[in-house]
């Protein structure tokens, strides 16, 4: 292999122009050398009258070796160039011992040059390195940060932060510690490659390398943990050795402080590594603000849905109990009216029997729509059957659909079963308006401790949306309720599809 590679790079240096031009003005300078006389006419014994000229001249290929083929070419070069010099200083030259001087002299400042451009080379290597180091630093901070700040899970902010610093540190394990207010102490409830029972150690402000980051707002590295004068004795017998804490900021507000240690060896935390993970400090106190942020609006987006849902079931039951019984109870005297013994001309009864009729194509579109708000079936019977008829509704409506169920069956909790039925309702409008399918195919699959809802169509499909921002621009706000419903519960959504691709949105929730 070792052959093979060197093989290689001498036909890289073959095929190069340089080296070629290297060649030529060393064979040039050389015959110069032998074969002409001195190229500078001067009186008899001066410097220049032993060919010192072109002895000089030998310096140019060997300056461009240098540049092009770096220290080592240029060493070959001067070899080659003393080689060549040598004879006509030892047999040739009238002068022998001035030409020996001469050529020494030759070489040492050849190799002098050759090494100020190869230190000059290895200067810019090194500064370019540095560049590149820089830069790819920066392109990973600037993909952390929008790693961190694409999450709007608390936990899952936290958990990639501490990988994320990990991976870019070296560091063994780490964890965020985080202040409560309300009890003003400090503990890690977030950690990665550390013992988990350090989860539950809480400590005040000033303790331990957190508690100092967040008492003065600065960094604070730890060499030597066990002589720590603020070390906290669990953190301690867990056997950390280094320990560098930085910072979680937003404003001037401080959320917490970020620490990355080492545990089998001392570690040097060195500038950089600080001044990387005080960046990264940054942009998760942003995250936790704008998580904390959405968890509010969670909080009172549950709340509105809640109190819709009251509203639609107060609503549903007022329709049931007083529109309908009423347009029932007019058509029922309809029908006595047209049972009377004395008969109604026949006009006014063709009227009577068109009233009739317009009634309960009215009656049938307020139960269609009482159950659109909230059907009776699912308090009553469950969320199996409601969404049954929601099948049943779309195969009327000309697109073959059916329920397939798998597990134990069992009832779930009346919000589990709502959300679920409102996630399905959801999934069955848009295939009804959207889609284009001849076929759907509900799926709900029980699990002891969970449940899957599975809804598939061979419709057109369409340009699925990863993230939540691109549901928004695009106008998909069915989508983004259904999203929103399935974390209420604490679940997930997905939603596969594609142009021209059948469309998959499936939910797991865990159940209670």
């Amino acid at each position: 292999m070792e052959s093979e590679l060197s093989r290689s790079g001498w036909r890289r240096v073959l095929l190069n122009r340089s080296f070629w031009i290297v060649v030529a003005i060393l064979v040039l300078t050389t015959l110069l050398h032998y074969f002409r006389p001195n190229l500078l006419p001067a009186p008899v014994n001066t410097f220049l009258t032993r060919h010192s000229a072109d002895r000089i001249l030998f310096l140019l290929p060997i300056i461009i070796a240098s540049y092009t083929f770096g220290l080592k070419g240029g060493l070959i070069v001067l070899v080659a160039i003393v080689v060549a010099m040598l004879p006509r200083a030892v047999w040739l030259s009238s002068s022998p011992a001035d030409a020996l001087v001469e050529t020494v002299t030759v070489a040492a400042v050849s190799y002098f040059v050759i090494r100020i451009i190869a230190a000059q080379a290895r200067e810019k290597a090194l500064r370019q390195e540095s560049d590149a180091q820089r830069l790819q630093l920066q392109q990973r901070l600037n993909e952390v940060a929008e790693q961190i700040t694409s999450e709007l899970e608390l936990d899952r902010v936290l958990t990639k932060v501490i990988q994320i610093a990990e991976e870019l540190t070296g560091a063994d394990g780490g964890g965020i510690a985080l202040f409560d207010r309300e009890s003003e102490s400090i503990r890690y409830p977030y950690l990665h490659n550390l013992p988990r029972e350090l989860a539950g150690v809480t400590f005040l402000k000033g303790e331990g390398a957190a508690g100092e980051v967040m008492n003065t707002g600065s960094p604070v590295i730890v060499s030597d943990y066990q002589a720590y004068p603020s070390a906290i004795p669990a953190f301690v017998e867990a056997g950390l050795t280094s320990v560098v804490a930085v910072p979680i900021v937003s404003g001037d507000r401080v959320f917490g402080a970020l620490s990355l240690v080492s545990t089998d060896r001392a570690k040097h935390f060195s500038d950089n590594d600080v001044t990387i993970l005080t960046s990264i400090g940054r942009q998760t106190g942003i995250a936790i603000e704008n998580a904390r942020l959405y968890e509010r609006m969670r909080f009172y987006a549950r709340q509105i849905t809640r109190a819709q849902e009251d509203e639609r079931k107060r609503v549903s039951r007022e329709l049931h109990d007083e529109t309908v019984q009423m347009l029932v109870a007019l058509s029922r005297r309809l029908d006595s009216l047209l049972a009377l013994p004395e008969s109604l001309p026949k006009t006014a009864a063709e009227r009577v029997v068109a009233l009739q009729e317009l009634i309960s194509t009215t009656v049938a579109g307020v139960r269609r729509f009482i159950r659109d708000l909230r059907p009776s079936t699912l308090d009553n019977l469950g969320l199996l059957a409601t969404i049954e008829g929601l099948t049943d509704d779309l195969t009327d409506d000309g697109i073959e659909a059916e329920l397939v169920v798998g597990g134990e069956v069992r009832r779930l909790q009346p919000e589990e079963e709502l959300v679920l039925f409102r996630i399905v309702q959801e999934a069955l409008s848009n295939i009804r308006r959207h889609s284009k399918a001849s076929h759907a195919l509900v799926q709900v699959r029980f699990h002891p401790d969970s449940v899957r809802v599975t809804v598939q169509d061979d419709g057109v499909g369409f340009d699925a949306p990863t993230r939540m921002d691109e549901l928004v621009s695009t106008g998909k706000l069915g989508l983004i309720g259904m999203y929103e419903r399935a974390r209420m519960l604490g679940g997930t959504l997905t939603v596969q599809s594609s142009p021209g691709l059948s469309t998959v949105i499936a939910v797991d929730v865990p159940t209670q």
